[in-house]
């Protein structure tokens, strides 16, 4: 057995007995529901059966000092992961790459593949968004009063907004300037300039595949060992989801009532249909005219590949199988899928770069905070970058959901409440986008197969 199959058995066999998380997830978030509305209905009020709470203002006060720190304790430990798990995910992902003068032609036309895949997956994700709404059907009330709470931030709101903007303001020089952090150090220790951290991991990463193998090679090691410990920080922080997830949707019930969970299951509907979308719209034709292949005989020859990422929701676990398959069933050659393929695993995440946009549509629409057109290409741009370094263990996209949410202009405050709100559907969503992230692999495997061996004239050597 190879290396990366025992690496992804181990992960199986590693798993606790019992419960799976996430369906300890979704427990808690209906507990946490059906809580709020009983104490709402029984609880509350001079003629409730059982007064605990003279009116609703008392329940939200014993709430607020009792229950939702148990919620705000989660998130505020996930969120200490964001800036290392950002900086190493990104540069050692560059630096995997190798050389960028060494890359030539195999590499330049997978990068292009991966990149474009992504960023039409994300567009893709927004007409579907702005189309649908699942956020409007929360009625006017719970909407004012979603408003209403935040009002004592409209300040925050504003700055925040506002430095979203600036990234992508005024001409080009100036954005790049605007870009640059005078000090990096500074930079990652503001929740809010994490855009200057990508950047700067970006170019570190790049700048160390640069130097000699053998004085590079300490620094990957440390950054790699820094990275692996932040997620199995993450993997163990999230034993705490459940009961995170408990506080924060009791507390949302609470507030709003049960509108919000209408709108989140509609949220839900709309990230399997942007899914599904991105295969037929933009993966299908790709397949059909640069890889001479019909999408259905395709998906049959690597339906042991989608079946075993929809299972494990890892890209990672199922690499070897997607490499395997890639060779006996598409005719990849063994070079081109032993460098794309594993390439595609860290870097090429269209699944989790639409999830990601629609998760923060609907946050912002529920919450009523406006993304205007910079905010939206911020959004583009970034989801794509977070979406290499997402972690692969259940919950890993967490703290970068994160990232992308402060860098759009949404508020601390309503991003914590949020990702607690979108965390109850996550693993289904989870197990989907990750089938699509292989199927992009392979569907770009052999797509760059097919232009190798074709030899296509006008491409650079």
């Amino acid at each position: 057995m190879s290396e990366p199959e025992q690496t992804a058995k181990d992960e199986v066999d590693s798993e606790p007995k019992g419960l799976k998380l996430y369906t300890k997830i979704l427990i808690g978030m209906v507990v946490g529901a059906l809580a709020a509305m009983i104490c709402k209905q029984l609880l509350t009020g001079p003629d409730a059966s059982l007064a605990l709470f003279a009116d609703l203002d008392a329940l939200l006060r014993f709430g607020e000092r009792w229950i939702e720190p148990i919620g705000s304790l989660f998130i505020r430990a996930i969120i200490l992961t964001v800036v290392p798990l950002v900086f190493t995910s990104i540069a050692t992902g560059m630096h995997s790459l190798g050389d960028p003068r060494k890359l030539g032609r195999l590499g330049g036309r997978t990068l292009l593949v991966f990149m474009s895949t992504a960023f039409l997956g994300a567009c893709l994700a927004t007409a579907l968004y702005m189309l649908i709404q699942p956020g409007a059907v929360i009625s006017a009330e719970t909407r004012d009063l979603l408003a209403a709470q935040f009002s004592d931030q409209a300040g925050s709101k504003m700055a925040a907004a506002g430095e979203a903007r600036e990234y992508f303001s005024g001409s080009a020089l100036q954005i790049i300037v605007g870009l640059v952090p005078e000090n990096i150090v500074l930079s990652m220790t503001s929740n809010r300039d994490l855009l200057k951290v990508i950047l700067f991991a970006l170019a570190f990463g790049v700048a160390l595949s640069l130097v000699d193998e053998a004085r590079a090679r300490p620094v990957a090691a440390v950054l790699e060992g820094i990275n692996e410990a932040m997620i199995k920080l993450i993997g163990l922080l999230m034993k705490l989801a459940p009961y995170g997830v408990t506080a924060l949707v009791f507390m949302v019930v609470a507030r709003f009532g049960l509108d919000v969970l209408e709108a989140l299951a509609l949220y839900t509907a709309v990230v399997l249909l942007a899914l599904a979308a991105h295969l037929v719209v933009v993966l299908f034709p790709l397949v059909r005219l640069l890889a001479g292949l019909k999408p259905l005989a395709f998906m049959r020859a690597i339906r042991e590949v989608w079946i075993t990422a929809f299972s494990t929701s890892s890209s990672a676990a199922t690499l070897p199988t997607t490499i395997r398959v890639a060779e006996e069933e598409l005719d990849v050659p063994k070079p081109i899928a032993g460098f794309v393929l594993p390439l595609g695993a860290t870097v090429n995440m269209d699944g989790t770069t639409i999830y990601q946009v629609i998760a923060v549509h609907f946050v912002a629409q529920v919450w009523g905070v406006p993304l205007d057109g910079s905010a939206l290409l911020t959004l583009v741009l970034v989801a794509m970058l977070m979406a290499i370094g997402a972690a692969g263990v259940p919950g890993g996209v967490i703290p970068l959901l994160y990232v992308v949410m402060v860098t759009v202009g949404i508020p601390e405050a309503v991003v914590g409440t949020g990702i607690a709100l979108i965390l109850g559907m996550d693993r289904i969503l989870d197990m989907c986008r990750s089938a699509i992230n292989v199927v992009g692999d392979s569907a770009t495997a052999v797509i760059i197969s097919r232009l190798e061996a074709r030899g296509e004239p006008g491409a650079s050597p």
